[in-house]
C-alpha cells in the first residue's frame, strides 16, 4: 500500500516538473528575467539611460582601478589612523590600543554609575 502511494506521488511530481519545464522551455526565458528586462528598461527611461550612443559600458577594468583603490585605502587609513598611519606608542605593554581604550572606557562607566568594584560593599 505505501509503495503503491509512493509510485503514485513519485508520478505526479515528474509529471508536474514536466509541465513545468515544457512551459518554460516554450517560453525561452524566465518571467523573473522577463520582469528584470522591463524594469531596467522603464528605470533606463526614467533616469536618461536608454540605449544612448554617448553612454559608457562598463568594460574590463584598466590598470588605473588598482591605483584608485590604493589611494582611496590610502586616504581612508590616514583620515582613520590605521595601517601605518595609527598612533605609534613605546608602551611596554602588548594590549592593543582598540582593547586598552575599551577597558578605559568600561572602567570610567563602571565608576560613573556604582558598578563592579566601585559598586557599594553590603
Amino acid at each position: 500500500m505505501k509503495a503503491h502511494r509512493l509510485v503514485i506521488t513519485f508520478v505526479a511530481a515528474a509529471f508536474v516538473a514536466a509541465l513545468i519545464g515544457a512551459g518554460a522551455a516554450a517560453t525561452g526565458t524566465p518571467e523573473w528575467l522577463d520582469a528584470l528586462n522591463a524594469r531596467s528598461a522603464a528605470l533606463n527611461e526614467q533616469h536618461g539611460l536608454g540605449d544612448d550612443a554617448t553612454r559608457r559600458t562598463l568594460e574590463t577594468p584598466g590598470p588605473d582601478w588598482l591605483q584608485a583603490l590604493m589611494a582611496r585605502s590610502d586616504a581612508m587609513n590616514r583620515a582613520y589612523g590605521l595601517g601605518h598611519y595609527g598612533r605609534q606608542t613605546t608602551r611596554s605593554s602588548s594590549t592593543l590600543d582598540w582593547l586598552a581604550a575599551l577597558n578605559a572606557r568600561s572602567d570610567a562607566l563602571n565608576r560613573q554609575y556604582g558598578l563592579g568594584d566601585y559598586a557599594p560593599k553590603r
